[in-house]
């Protein structure tokens, strides 16, 4: 057929050429149909319909169903790219309006306002957990505030954890974290932060959100976006205090 064919039969030409043969030959040598343009002309292979259809063709349509498939994928990651820049211009001018509340409960207001109005969220909870001695120092609202005693008592495991948590609630944790929603609270992820004072009583600010859906948050449910909020949250807090 050919002297590289020829080749890998080790001398005999009649030995019969196994498919692994042919295929490791053909890898080895792609341009082996352009230069033999004549064997690709008989060539065909079964089609699903059960006509006959050439390499060529077949070769065609393979290469066609991959461009679909890479331009689905090519415009999954710009519609990617869009939600991202999206977020991240609605996220910058949410920490500017931040940057600019006057007071601890205006940053507490403003952040569960617009995490409900401008990223969807269902259920928000922003809240400082102190001793009264300090809500009253700094004029914490009572929407916004917990008292360090309850929450040892009824989020004792939510408080003392070193990382974010998303998942399901017991009813008394979820009363405890969102006391003013109007949705029941499924699942939730929780992000929280201590703030250790050289005078005074310490101040875990916990930023909150839950869904109705027990699913919705879970343990695949990236805290990224929620953890920077609260290191925001938290920065503000400080400054308030200072």
């Amino acid at each position: 057929m050919n002297n590289e064919i020829a080749s890998t039969q080790n001398g005999n030409a009649n030995q019969a050429l196994s498919d692994e043969t042919v295929a490791q030959f053909l890898t080895s040598n792609p341009d082996f149909f352009h230069r033999n343009p004549t064997i690709l002309a008989e060539m065909s292979l079964p089609h699903n319909s059960g006509n006959a259809t050439s390499l060529i063709e077949r070769q065609v349509a393979i290469l066609r169903e991959r461009g679909i498939q890479t331009r689905h994928k090519l415009g999954e990651l710009i519609e990617a790219a869009k939600e991202n820049d999206n977020l991240l211009n609605t996220t910058q001018s949410l920490v500017i309006d931040l940057i600019n509340a006057d007071s601890l409960n205006s940053i507490c207001t403003l952040l569960q306002t617009e995490l409900h109005k401008k990223f969807g969220v269902e259920s928000a909870s922003v809240t400082l957990i102190t001793d009264t001695e300090t809500q009253n120092q700094y004029s914490i609202g009572a929407d916004f505030y917990q008292d360090t005693s309850d929450a040892e008592q009824k989020i004792s495991g939510i408080v003392n954890n070193n990382q974010s948590l998303c998942g399901s609630l017991r009813e008394a944790e979820a009363e405890f974290i969102f006391t003013n929603t109007k949705y029941a609270i499924g699942s939730a992820a929780i992000a929280s932060k201590k703030i250790e004072r050289s005078s005074g009583a310490d101040i875990i600010v916990m930023l909150a959100v839950a869904h109705h859906n027990a699913d919705h948050y879970n343990s695949d449910t990236g805290t990224l976006f929620l953890d920077y909020l609260c290191d925001i949250l938290t920065a503000l807090v400080q400054r308030q205090l200072s």
